[in-house]
């Protein structure tokens, strides 16, 4: 084999990775990736302060960890930056549903930032229940920038051991 076909196999192969890497990736993180739209906050803001969150990214990883432990599914979701008064949480359909606004806060007036990869903005994030919940029994709790919430599984879907007759 010449030394070019040596070089195009290997190219060949190192592209192929690249792409099952990136392909393994999305396919991982895709529900992650959420979009943060303009809030009340950042449209009244005028001059100098209002520039810095239109260049802050629209987009955001919000991840989260789904857990059936029998009796609950157990949503753990990754939101730093905010307050619990800052959510709304629903049950629609099969999704836990969670919607909020991070509010940008400066502190000062001097400098200038040079990164901005933190998003800003109205969110919402539909997260994908693997078994029927009783939502009116649910709760949540938000500490140190994870929200949690448990929600009890409907009756319906709890496994049942069934005694058998002697």
């Amino acid at each position: 084999m010449s030394t070019l076909s040596q070089l195009r196999q290997g190219a060949s192969q190192v592209l192929e990775n690249l792409e099952e890497g990136w392909s393994n990736l999305w396919s991982r993180a895709k529900n992650a990736v959420t979009r943060f739209t303009p809030g009340k906050q950042q449209r009244e803001q005028t001059g100098d302060a209002a520039e810095w969150p239109a260049a802050s990214p629209s987009w955001s990883v919000l991840s989260a960890e789904v857990k059936d432990s029998g009796d609950d599914i157990i949503v753990r979701l990754e939101v730093p930056g905010m307050e619990a008064d800052d959510f709304d949480i629903q049950v629609v359909d099969d999704y836990l549903v969670v919607r909020g606004e991070k509010q940008w806060q400066r502190d000062d007036k001097k400098g200038r930032y040079h990164i901005t990869e933190c998003a800003y903005g109205r969110f919402e994030r539909a997260i994908p229940l693997p078994k029927g919940v009783d939502e009116s029994h649910a709760k949540a709790r938000y500490r140190r920038g994870v929200l949690t919430v448990t929600l009890p599984v409907s009756e319906y879907y709890r496994s049942r051991q069934i005694a058998i007759e002697k």
